[in-house]
């Protein structure tokens, strides 16, 4: 099969670029077909984090821009990195000014990992020290200012300084004013009470800053914060993906009234392929979506979704590796389907590796 899909005709620019964009999305992408992307029209993958340490390294020395260009903007060089970068462009002759702007980003990027976690504003200056016993403590979170419910806030950077003490946590999470409580839980390890205090805040945001920061967020304020809050950019997955996010039983929320509820049934690892197949033909879109990424799907349910009325189902069961191979090809031949298809673990390297250096 994958023989005649290699042999057959010579893709148009338009399946090509669809090709290499499907590629290129691909979190479990092999690095070797990452780096075959590089010299393609769109390497908007670079942006990524978390791409294999090879892939940054010729990077930084591809003599295009479009390609050291996006990884030098996506703050995911190392040091190390950095200065091959600066290096190869000085030795192409780049100029002063842009040399200089290069290295002004790299001290921003590293400035900013030093000082500023995320949901956490920054320092306000140099000099600036923590309060250290408990009476300074009082008195200086005697001074923020109430705060409505509605506000949005960043985490105070005197209260971060204090993450490592758990008798301040303690004594901060119990104060009135819910900006320092807010504070107390973007800290990403708390004391089991504190972390359960704040699991049961009756500030909103109290609790989903401790779901999207803290490690020991309690399951019931995971859960809580799920059926309510759609998530976000700044912490992705959250907070479904947290790992104290409840999981054994999910599954008896496949009668659920509430959409949101009856997709998690299948992040149950007890849940049957029974369930999987019956939760594909839920009404709710969102639920066949998860459904349909399913790894207990059986081929012929993934091959009916491929028909599915919603748009977003039918590209995740583009992506579904029970996938026949005959269907995946067809898929990938088809500019429609190619860019979700190309996405399939299921596409066999030699494959991916001729797409890519199309």
């Amino acid at each position: 099969m994958w023989e005649q899909f290699l042999a057959g005709a010579e893709p148009g620019a338009e399946l090509r670029r669809r090709w290499r964009s499907g590629l290129g999305s691909r979190a479990d992408a092999p690095t070797e077909v990452l780096l075959a992307l590089l010299d393609g029209d769109e390497p908007h993958f670079l942006y990524r984090r978390g791409l294999p340490a090879p892939v940054l390294d010729a990077a930084v020395e591809h003599p295009s821009k479009r390609v050291w260009g996006p990884v030098a903007e996506s703050g995911a060089l190392s040091p190390g990195q950095w200065d091959r970068l600066l290096e190869a462009l000085a030795g192409r002759g780049a100029g002063a000014a842009l040399l200089a702007l290069l290295r002004e980003m790299r001290d921003d990027f590293a400035e900013r990992g030093e000082r500023t976690a995320v949901g956490m504003a920054r320092p306000p200056g140099p000099d600036a020290a923590a309060p250290r016993t408990p009476a300074e403590i009082a008195a200086l979170a005697d001074t923020v200012p109430d705060i409505p419910a509605e506000e949005r806030t960043y985490g105070l950077r005197w209260v971060g300084a204090l993450f490592h003490d758990p008798d301040a946590m303690r004594q901060l999470a119990a104060h009135p004013n819910r900006w320092i409580r807010r504070s107390v839980a973007r800290a990403p390890r708390l004391p089991a009470d504190v972390a359960a205090r704040l699991g049961r805040d009756e500030d909103r945001v109290v609790r989903l800053f401790l779901t999207e920061s803290c490690a020991d967020a309690p399951a019931e304020t995971l859960l809580d914060v799920w059926s309510w809050w759609p998530g976000s950019l700044s912490f992705p997955g959250r907070p479904r993906n947290h790992p104290n996010f409840p999981r054994d039983g999910l599954r008896h929320h496949a009668y659920d009234p509430r959409p949101r509820f009856r997709l998690l049934a299948l992040d149950d690892p007890a849940a049957p392929t029974a369930l999987a197949v019956l939760l594909a033909a839920d009404p709710d879109p969102a639920v066949r979506a998860r459904a349909a990424e399913d790894p207990r799907l059986p081929p012929a349910t993934v091959l009916a979704l491929l028909d599915d009325p919603d748009l977003t189902v039918r590209q995740v069961a583009a992506r579904h590796p029970a996938l026949p191979a005959a269907t995946l090809a067809a898929l990938l031949r088809d500019p429609a389907t190619a860019e979700d298809a190309a996405r399939n673990p299921a596409v066999p390297l030699p494959v991916a590796l001729r797409m890519a250096a199309c």
